[in-house]
């Protein structure tokens, strides 16, 4: 068996991010509000344009903060992040700007740039319930249909047949029918199983990663059974109820089966993002 090829040779920890932010519809000024971080600095650490940013400490920082906003595991990409060469911290001398951001004096000016930030908190406070009282969009409906389990056939036969019945215009023997209904019926047993359904109520999603992909699975109750980056050479496995919204990143690099059934992930691609919905 070959070595799986690390993350780092295909992707990086800004372009795991930057899909991530992707996927939950988020755009980079979303990010900036949120964090508190400015969109220059979103936009580097999208770019992995690490020499423009502040310094190892501050790029760590700054990662820590986007992955828990996005609610994945930063650990694969603070790791991706030690193997990479960040320059030194930058000192910046702000004597030198020229300019102060706010003029003494100018309380009315103060008053309305903290009136502005308020609205702009509230609007991100709207996205964010928005988003999660909305569900992504689930794209394509793929619909495996399960394998007939032996408990089906045996039930079948071993239903019990009604009896024939009478010739028309023979009469019934007297106490026949008193006869007939002291008879004890028939009792047919059922198969092992028969009684719960042949086929199982749960569905097993199995994932495997030959590259670095954040994955996002939710099952028809609404819960959340998977959110987060999956390192390269990984492995998930996962049951719930059907159906299942399914959202995944990178998905060029991933391979998935429902119910043991291979799903070609490649007619539901847009960019490099798979969204369909397994039941």
């Amino acid at each position: 068996m070959s070595e799986a090829v690390p993350a780092t040779a295909h992707t990086s920890p800004g372009r795991a991010l930057a899909a991530a932010r992707a996927e939950l519809k988020l755009s980079v000024a979303d990010v900036s509000q949120q964090i508190k971080y400015g969109v220059k600095q979103i936009a580097a650490i999208e770019a992995d344009d690490y020499a423009t940013l502040p310094g190892a400490t501050f790029v760590r920082g700054m990662i820590r903060s986007y992955a828990k906003l996005l609610q994945i595991d930063p650990e694969p990409l603070l790791a991706d992040l030690g193997r990479r060469d960040i320059p030194a911290a930058i000192t910046v001398d702000l004597r030198t700007s020229g300019h102060e951001p706010f003029v003494e004096g100018s309380g009315k000016s103060n008053r309305i740039y903290v009136l502005l930030s308020l609205v702009a908190i509230l609007a991100g406070a709207v996205v964010a319930y928005e988003w999660w009282n909305n569900p992504l969009d689930t794209g394509e409906v793929v619909t495996i249909t399960p394998r007939t389990a032996p408990g089906d056939a045996s039930e079948a036969a071993a239903a019990p047949v009604p009896p024939a019945p009478a010739p028309a215009g023979v009469p019934e023997p007297a106490g026949a029918g008193e006869a007939r209904a002291a008879e004890p019926r028939a009792q047919v047993a059922l198969p092992a199983g028969a009684a719960r359904g042949g086929v199982s109520r749960n569905g097993r999603i199995e994932l495997e990663f030959d590259q670095i992909s954040w994955v996002r699975i939710k099952q028809a109750n609404g819960k959340i059974l998977l959110s987060q980056l999956n390192p390269a050479g990984s492995r998930q496995l996962i049951e719930g109820k059907p159906p299942f919204e399914v959202v995944i990143g990178n998905a060029g690099s991933v391979r998935l089966k429902f119910n043991d059934a291979q799903v070609d992930l490649r007619p539901y691609f847009k960019v490099d993002v798979a969204r369909l919905t397994l039941e």
